[in-house]
């Protein structure tokens, strides 16, 4: 299990086929944050649990939209489950909704 991005305000956790997210998704403390995918992550498909982020601004989403583009690079389909309501919100506001698949439901 690896954990990163605490000392910011946020931090992501890998676990087999999920990445947890928690805390605070906002331009702050993800300033200069590359969104590279950690290296032990594996499979064709990964989880990305979001129910533990407190808050999330259009820097947060950018970020997760730059993580997805890593991961589809190496041939791995990001899910995203659990996503905050202001999540959902900006993803159908910018039309990102088919870019970044939220379960739906898992909230």
């Amino acid at each position: 299990m690896k954990t990163a991005g605490a000392e910011r305000g946020w931090s992501l956790r890998v676990e087999p086929g999920v990445i947890r997210l928690s805390g605070s998704l906002l331009r702050a403390g993800l300033d200069r944050q590359p969104a590279d995918l950690p290296e032990n992550l594996v499979g064709p498909q990964v989880d990305v649990h979001l129910g533990q982020v407190e808050r999330i601004d259009t820097a947060g989403l950018a970020w997760l939209a730059a993580v997805q583009a890593h991961a589809e690079a190496k041939g791995i389909r990001l899910r995203y489950t659990h996503a905050p309501q202001a999540m959902r919100q900006m993803l159908a506001v910018y039309g990102l909704e088919g870019l970044m698949p939220v379960e739906v439901g898992l909230d």
